[in-house]
């Protein structure tokens, strides 16, 4: 919990200073505090708030956006301040610090109740010591659990289980009216189905029952690489149509000159691969809790280089599958290492439309959506190349919502939103 003086009152610009509702945590108007709340992981979008609340309870969420409707003012949400385009940034309104309410409460083998400001890797370390695990986990750990409820959120096992908003028995709400409500799907399911995937755009989640399903103790990774494109989309299609492993994800990686595709398939027990079309293959044994975690080595690594703490404006976007190799192809056509930048990688897999039953969660309209992910890193000062970056990956949002597909955890017009 984070102690700061709450201040008696809110000075608004052009209203004056209003008294603040009673809060079992804490609001800052710290210069520190408002610096650390005006940027995202993006790096790239500054929005410099009022004030930043670190709540004691879900009743205080509820108070803050009772408060920021009575005086129109506007209210985000965020959890690990994890988001790209300055989702949870808000100009001259409230940042609420979800970090504060991230508990991980007791649970029974099926399911567990978390709080919606912690992180998946807190939910790993509590389920993976009695052998249990959430069907869909993200690639990034330290992702908090409500900001992804709150986009949809894929993982290489949604071929099998949808998305983690398909994932969860119930969720504890703040509406925009300032209401805290419980929903399942049993009770008060609009807004269940409301929250689930829009990005706070009907309410914040504050806690979620999230199902579990059981975990091997080991897996082995197979990393299958192709130059054909077609190859690889079509190698993917059958696996996952197949269920014939546990996570399939992929890559698209810029080497000697061209690209080639990095597709992994991962499983507890051995799997048959000669009948598929790659170029070589790499097997590896691992604990599933190496597995898992798979990013934070990686991410220790740009720590060290640097590149972290680097603007990230990257685009995530849901293609048509039967669109996706025209489209793919045309990009990385496109993406030089310039527009890509250190650091920078290129997520591509896909999944089965049907599998992603919460209502608005976004998908393409094909059998098949394929998720390509630029995660692109540019250079700090160059104003000229993230302006490149920015340009093409408004033009890829663009193409695929053309095309039938979506954009993916991309910025929405919310007065109160939720981001991971």
């Amino acid at each position: 919990m984070a102690h700061h003086d709450i201040p008696p009152r809110l000075p608004i610009p052009g209203r004056g200073a209003v008294a603040l509702p009673e809060l079992a945590g804490t609001l800052s108007v710290r210069d520190r505090d408002l610096a650390d709340a005006e940027r995202d992981f993006g790096g790239h979008v500054h929005r410099r708030p009022l004030a930043v609340a670190f709540p004691g309870t879900a009743v205080d969420v509820a108070a803050l956006v009772r408060f920021g409707r009575t005086h129109r003012i506007p209210v985000v949400a965020r959890g690990g301040g994890n988001s790209v385009d300055g989702q949870a940034l808000v100009s001259g309104g409230i940042v609420i610090d979800m970090s504060t309410l991230g508990g991980v409460r007791p649970f029974d083998p099926d399911r567990i109740s978390v709080d919606a400001g912690a992180r998946w890797r807190a939910v790993v370390d509590a389920t993976l010591r009695t052998g249990t695990v959430p069907p869909v986990l993200p690639d990034y750990l330290e992702l908090s659990v409500g900001g992804l409820l709150s986009t949809g959120g894929f993982g290489g096992a949604s071929h099998r289980f949808g998305s983690q908003a398909d994932n969860v028995h119930d969720l504890d709400v703040v509406t925009p009216d300032g209401e805290l409500v419980t929903c399942s799907p049993t009770g008060n399911a609009d807004l269940f189905d409301a929250v689930r995937g829009t990005q706070g755009r009907h309410g914040i989640i504050t806690r979620a029952t999230v199902a579990l399903t059981r975990a091997p103790s080991k897996v082995r990774r197979h990393r299958l690489t192709y130059h054909d494109l077609g190859a690889y989309l079509g190698d993917q299609r059958r696996l996952v149509d197949e269920l014939r492993f546990d996570h399939v994800d992929g890559q698209a990686q810029f080497a000697d000159g061209r690209w080639r595709f990095v597709l992994e398939a991962v499983s507890s027990q051995p799997q048959p691969i000669d009948d598929l079309r790659h170029d070589s293959a790499e097997i590896v044994e691992a604990t599933y809790r190496e597995f898992v975690d798979r990013i934070r080595p990686i991410e220790a690594q740009l720590r060290s280089a640097g590149s972290w703490y680097h603007p990230h404006p990257r685009a995530n976007v849901l293609l048509p599958g039967t669109h996706a190799e025209k489209v793919l192809g045309d990009a990385l056509a496109g993406l030089t290492p310039d527009l890509l930048g250190v650091g920078g990688s290129v997520l591509l897999y896909l999944f089965p439309t049907a599998r992603v039953a919460a209502p608005h969660v976004p998908k393409a309209r094909d059998r098949y959506t394929v998720l390509f992910g630029v995660q692109r890193t540019a250079p700090p000062g160059d104003l000229a190349t993230l302006r490149r970056m920015r340009e093409a990956n408004a033009a890829l949002h663009a193409t695929a919502r053309r095309l039938g597909g979506a954009s993916y955890a991309y910025p929405l017009d919310a007065t109160a939103a939720q981001a991971a």
